[in-house]
């Protein structure tokens, strides 16, 4: 039984580094290789979820780039990598967190967000500061410690809290001017 699973074990891995090695879309070099399955931006604006990453930029949709022979060549432009939303907000944090104007800090980031995230800023005595609404498919958004009448906050402890998908998360900001 045990020499069978390690058969199909490695049956199962051949046929990925097969496929892997003569996928239609690969990006590589000598020192990577990344398999393209769909580019989620502009052209595909459907959410997507899965997967550990997505590829987003303007390369593919401009005419820039080629697919050809199992190979994808990029000409010009830039793409990035960016976490596709989480399932919940389990794991959502603030970062940088204090934000410190001394330290250029200008914006928080909230990450590990879900495709819809509602996010809720407060001071300490329950006031509330900011509404920001993510409806995006990359896992994060920002915050650019201003408020909802576009005054920036001043120095202290805030509050926020994290809605998406079922899930809460409740965390602290430190802002220092």
């Amino acid at each position: 039984m045990r020499m069978k699973l390690a058969f199909i074990g490695l049956a199962a891995f051949l046929a990925a580094a097969a496929f892997y090695s003569y996928s239609s879309a690969l990006i590589a070099s000598r020192s990577y290789r990344i398999l393209v399955s769909e580019q989620t931006s502009i052209g595909n604006t459907l959410p997507k979820t899965g997967g550990s990453y997505s590829l987003l930029g303007s390369t593919g949709q401009l005419g820039f780039g080629s697919v050809s022979g199992g190979r994808y060549s990029v000409n010009w432009g830039i793409v990035n990598s960016w976490r596709p939303p989480q399932a919940n907000v389990s794991t959502a944090h603030v970062y940088p967190n204090p934000c410190s104007l001394r330290d250029n800090c200008n914006g928080v980031t909230f990450t590990r967000l879900t495709l819809h995230t509602d996010i809720k800023i407060y001071t300490i005595s329950g006031e509330k500061v900011r509404t920001i609404e993510k409806n995006s498919n990359i896992d994060s958004t920002g915050w650019d410690l201003r408020t909802d009448g576009g005054e920036t906050v001043s120095s202290g402890l805030y509050l926020y809290v994290i809605k998406g998908e079922g899930s809460v998360k409740q965390g602290k900001i430190i802002v220092v001017r």
